[in-house]
């Protein structure tokens, strides 16, 4: 059963490895927001008080720039790929579905799971317990039934933290360039210059700041969608359909669940533990609801 299941070993080593993963790329994260964000915006304030460095100042905006686009980045990605496969190993032995080679490819190395999840042992105490990742509750209810409730809490709890980041990314991008638009400009700068001294070094902001807004906002949308299609299925799941038809059906929502992983940007550990506490209250209250209503419409003790 789940509960059993996702507390054994095994795969509280998995979630650990991937954990681990996520927090090397927000790491690599932290340092694309540093270079692009406080560096950049003190290179556009240097260029405001010393005309003399604007050329540097541009330079160094546009490196940052490119930096970003040719290697953090895809840097990222590589990282949060290898975490979604391992979160998907884990899925499939709790939620006992079958593994889909064609959409993740090949089952993650032991080895490379046990190396992961060491280093994490290292920091992981400061970290929100990996134990019960989902609601014991569902064990109330049979697996195909269970596991859709499982599958649905995945999606509320990741759209609702992503749309609420990306609403704090955009007021501070928003808030950060019209403060230095109104300072140039109070200072009578020409448009030449304004360019030179404000948008290029600010252009690793701006780029990052609008890239992240869009890319959370359409996780979030994307998340939505699962989770409408997960509403869809449990409604026919209650409605005593085969569970041969649902096992299928979960492992198609399950194939779209790992591609959002796959794509998804980043959310701060800083974000993510201050909006754990609330969002897993709301989220096991939840699952307790689907819980009760299908012991209620199926006759379950």
């Amino acid at each position: 059963m789940v509960a059993l299941e996702q507390n054994t070993a095994r795969q509280l080593q998995r979630l650990a490895a991937q954990r681990q993963l996520y927090a090397f790329a927000k790491s690599i994260f932290g340092l694309q927001l540093t270079l692009s964000g406080p560096v950049a915006v003190g290179s556009a304030f240097a260029a405001l008080a010393f005309p003399a460095i604007k050329g540097v100042t541009a330079g160094w905006g546009i490196l940052i720039t490119l930096a970003d686009i040719c290697w953090l980045t895809p840097w990222q990605k590589r990282l949060r790929t290898e975490a979604a496969r391992i979160q998907e190993a884990f899925d499939c032995d709790v939620l006992e579905l079958p593994w889909n080679d064609l959409k993740a490819g090949s089952s993650p190395d032991a080895e490379f799971v046990k190396e992961q999840s060491y280093k994490y042992q290292r920091w992981g105490h400061k970290m929100p317990t990996l134990s019960n990742w989902y609601a014991p509750v569902v064990d109330e209810l049979p697996l195909q039934i269970g596991r859709i409730a499982c599958q649905r809490s995945n999606c509320w709890w990741d759209a609702k933290q992503r749309r609420l980041y990306a609403m704090w990314i955009i007021g501070i991008v928003i808030g950060v360039f019209v403060t230095v638009f109104a300072i140039a400009f109070g200072n009578g700068l020409t448009i030449e210059d304004f360019v030179l001294k404000v948008v290029a070094p600010l252009a690793p902001a701006l780029v990052l700041g609008i890239r992240q807004y869009y890319e959370q906002t359409e996780a979030a949308s994307r998340l939505d969608k699962l989770k409408e299609h997960s509403d869809r299925l449990w409604k026919d799941a209650l409605a005593g359909k085969s569970r041969t038809e649902f096992t299928n059906r979960s492992r198609n929502l399950q194939d779209e669940i790992l591609e959002n992983r796959r794509k998804s940007p980043l959310v701060l550990d800083s974000i993510f533990k201050r909006l754990r506490p609330s969002y897993e209250q709301q989220m096991n209250f939840g699952v307790a609801e689907l819980v009760a209503e299908a012991k209620l419409k199926l006759g379950l003790n």
